[in-house]
């Protein structure tokens, strides 16, 4: 019998005639697959090979061993046969037995971490074994958490299991924001080999998927053998403020001790209360955070480098670039994942007067950009500027000399490129705007001919099943009426309306690009929805691969908007690159790089005036749509930074009346009339009310709202005024902390270096307080110590850098050289 060398592979393939007969070739070979594979057919063959699979065999194991295998489990070959190495099987039964044979489990998957999950894994296990230096874990403000920021595609469920497997956690529990992700991590732990003898366990059954080990109604778990998955919704956790819960969920919380919880979508209402009173009702020992676009948790929370690995756009597009180069082949059975997906193209579209056919001053924003939420305004079940939505409509699909660059579905989108049959989402800001879009685009002479999807999370009514409306909330749904209009010819394709449902956390490969109909201002939620469009469309098998969606469009109508936003993406990025600089003591402008990075990887372009010729982004673009002065994003602004401040502690004013005169003598403060203690308290309590409030889960209309800063959503001009005063004396408090980690002897790294220092007397020199109002302030949560925790270690960086310039000067040339 052949033995296998290391580099030796199965493969498996068939042909258009003998795949209706479910016949296929299981081989080997030690050179490369395609090669082999054309030699079995030569060129006068009339028909090609389609290949279905290939994959690296163990050692001592060699095609005979699968061959065995597949009779073992009932698999025949075939008669009269077109040679000794064909079975009438399908590829599943060659995958079971390939695994039984490899590694003796009889489950269906058995691919491998790819490089950047294997970096990730390795990464999170090395922080939660504490294998760094004393200083480094000292001064770390969550020692047991660690932050997987990757973007989607980058196979988060499956990275996550394998930490939990190297961290040899007997007990896991999955929270995650969206409950549709639940199957991804069901199958990752159920059906790989590399977690035989673990079990994945739903939180509620799962009515389309009865096999899936699921928690009974009395709150037990299912029989399992080692290792259990628990995963649950945010939304079906809910927890009492007594503590209790579910019947059926019961078992999830204190006395029971999870080795690990898994935070899916952290960037999603893991900062409300409801989010952290739950997290404090369970018993664990270590978290790992996952998110796509934690920009707010990583500016409000302090992660040091060592606890973040980082994954971006940026990244997977160096990958594609280096995977391109290696082969030829597109791709080829997973082997070759990132030329599959699409290239992003942004364009970025300026609404004039001639494109609503109204003054446009009736929809500006105070920054200047087009309102497209007063645009798409609803009042009585009908727009509020009819006129002006009909003429917006109508020139989306103009191609006549005077359409203009709000053409998406006309002549600018067929100058960009855009297939002929399209599969868009329409991304609005209100459930009732989209009903009334939807019933606009069905009776309108080119929209008409799409099939029109309201994904809003509405209800059907009566109306809706009369009038033929199709209203949908779940995926399945959608993704069959997409593959229904596909094949008619017809049909010019499909629009999902939609207000947030699958624009996180989902993937529906047909969409080619998204309009942004709203005035969306987070850059969590907008990047989250424009990377929906980048998922890969790949059909055939190699060497016949086809790539159907080699490239998507997101289409911006507000363009300083798409620039603030990218800019805010570009920081956050530049944050993780800035703070591992730091700890390795190396100076490189970061924002600058990956600022024209995205500008180029996004292809972010711009349509001014009307005009279907656009002008190129640039990093100085960026720069100076957000009056940024320089390109360098320097320390201070982190320490004039609203992340600081916390106005729910001003409830606690009632009890320390000390702690407000304290606040008045923070140096640099100037005379000013602030009303007394009771202005303050009031918004204490306030604040605590819209906690409680966070509670709650928000409609899909609020959640934009909720990630606006307090201050900034306060109308009350007086109350404004104290709220601003009172996070001006907390950012100069900050900045007198600073003053005096620079001026003491001693070497501090965390904040409670400062609290317990022994230099009082010099303390209250520098600040204006004493040190013990200082540790009150922090304890009580006047100023939010993880924030302030991450500028003492980033202002000892930068310090200690600053102590050695010769070294610092070298360092830097070397980088630019």
């Amino acid at each position: 019998m052949r033995q296998s060398l290391p580099s030796a592979k199965i493969y498996v393939y068939t042909t258009e005639s003998y795949k209706s007969k479910n016949y296929l070739k299981v081989g080997q070979t030690e050179r490369n697959v395609i090669e082999r594979i054309s030699e079995q057919f030569g060129t006068s063959n009339a028909e090609q090979p389609i290949l279905l699979w290939t994959a690296e065999l163990s050692l001592g194991k060699s095609d005979h061993h699968i061959h065995h295998q597949l009779e073992a489990n009932g698999v025949l070959r075939v008669s009269q046969s077109v040679g000794r190495e064909w079975f009438v099987a399908t590829i599943e039964q060659v995958k079971k037995a390939f695994n039984q044979v490899c590694f003796g489990s009889d489950r269906g998957e058995s691919y491998n971490l790819r490089p950047e999950q294997f970096a990730a894994v390795s990464k999170a296990k090395r922080w939660f074994d504490g294998d760094y230096d004393a200083t480094v874990l000292e001064g770390a403000s969550h020692k047991n958490r660690f932050l997987l920021n990757a973007k989607m595609r980058f196979g988060k469920c499956f990275t996550g299991i394998h930490v939990a497997k190297e961290i040899k956690a007997r007990n896991t529990l999955i929270i995650t924001y969206k409950p549709e992700v639940i199957s991804e991590w069901m199958s990752a732990v159920n059906d790989h080999v590399h977690f035989e003898g673990w079990t994945g366990i739903r939180a509620r059954q799962n009515p389309t998927n009865l096999n899936d080990p699921f928690v009974q109604e009395n709150g037990n778990f299912p029989d399992h053998k080692a290792q259990k998955v628990v995963c649950v919704s945010l939304q079906d956790l809910r927890v009492e403020e007594d503590g209790t819960t579910k019947q059926r969920l019961k078992n999830l919380l204190k006395p029971m001790k999870w080795d690990l919880i898994i935070f899916d979508e952290v960037h999603f209402g893991s900062r409300t209360e409801r989010a952290r009173f739950i997290i404090d009702s369970l018993d664990w020992t270590k978290r790992l955070d996952l998110s796509g676009t934690p920009f707010k948790l990583i500016q409000e929370e302090d992660f040091c480098p060592q606890q973040v690995y980082t994954y971006s756009y940026l990244d997977e597009q160096k990958n594609k670039i280096e995977e391109s180069e290696r082969t030829n082949i597109p791709i080829c059975n997973g082997n070759f994942v990132y030329q599959g997906m699409p290239d992003l193209d942004v364009s970025t579209i300026e609404i004039t007067d001639e494109d609503i056919n109204q003054q446009r001053e009736t929809f500006l924003t105070d920054d200047l950009d087009f309102s497209l939420n007063e645009l798409f305004r609803v009042s009585s079940q009908k727009f509020v500027h009819q006129d002006a939505v009909d003429h917006f409509i109508e020139g989306l699909c103009k191609r006549t000399h005077d359409a203009r660059a709000i053409s998406v579905f006309g002549k600018l989108g067929d100058g960009l490129g855009v297939p002929k049959k399209r599969h868009t989402v329409w991304w609005l800001y209100r459930v009732e705007s989209v009903r009334a879009l939807s019933k606009k685009l069905k009776s309108h002479p080119y929209f008409g001919n799409f099939e029109i999807i309201n994904a809003s999370g509405c209800e059907e009514t009566e109306d809706d099943e009369q009038e033929g409306n199709l209203v949908v909330r779940d995926k399945k749904v959608v993704q069959d009426c997409i593959q229904r209009v596909h094949n008619d010819a017809n049909k010019f394709g499909t629009i999902t309306l939609t207000v947030r449902r699958f624009l996180t956390g989902v993937t529906i490969k047909e969409w080619d690009s998204i309009l942004i109909l709203n005035d969306v201002s987070a850059a969590e939620s907008y990047f989250q929805a424009i990377f929906r469009v980048q998922s890969a469309w790949v059909e055939g098998a190699a060497p016949n691969v086809s790539i159907v969606k080699p490239k998507a469009w997101v289409f911006d109508f507000a363009v300083s908007r798409c620039l603030r936003l990218t800019f805010h993406y570009a920081d956050a990025l530049a944050d993780q690159l800035d703070q591992q600089d730091s700890s390795d003591q190396i100076r490189k402008d970061n924002l600058q790089e990956v600022t024209e990075g995205l500008c180029e990887r996004l292809n972010i372009k711009r349509f001014l005036e009307g005009n279907l010729k656009s002008d190129k982004t640039t990093s100085k673009d960026i720069f100076e749509a957000i009056n940024f002065s320089g390109s360098r994003l320097s320390l201070s602004k982190r320490i004039t930074s609203d992340a600081l401040v916390s106005f729910v502690s001003l409830a606690a004013l009632e009890s320390h009346p000390e702690l407000f005169e304290a606040l008045k003598r923070v140096k640099g403060y100037r005379t000013q009339e602030v009303g007394g203690i009771e202005d303050f308290l009031k918004i204490g309590k306030d604040a605590i009310e819209k906690a409680k409030k966070d509670k709650k889960e928000p409609s899909e209309e609020d959640k934009e709202q909720k990630n606006k800063d307090e201050v900034e959503s306060e109308a009350d001009k007086e109350k404004k005024s104290r709220k601003k005063w009172y996070a001006t004396q907390i950012k100069r408090l900050a900045i007198c902390i600073a003053d005096f980690i620079y001026t003491t002897q001693f070497r501090e790294h965390k904040i409670d270096h400062v609290i317990e220092t022994k230099d009082s007397e010099f303390f209250y020199i520098v600040t204006g307080i004493t040190k013990d109002e200082f540790a009150a302030l922090c304890d009580l949560g006047f100023i939010r110590k993880e924030s302030l925790n991450r500028i003492v270690r980033e202002f000892r960086c930068h310090e200690e850098s600053s102590l050695s310039p010769e070294e610092f000067v070298m360092a830097y040339i070397s980088t630019a050289a």
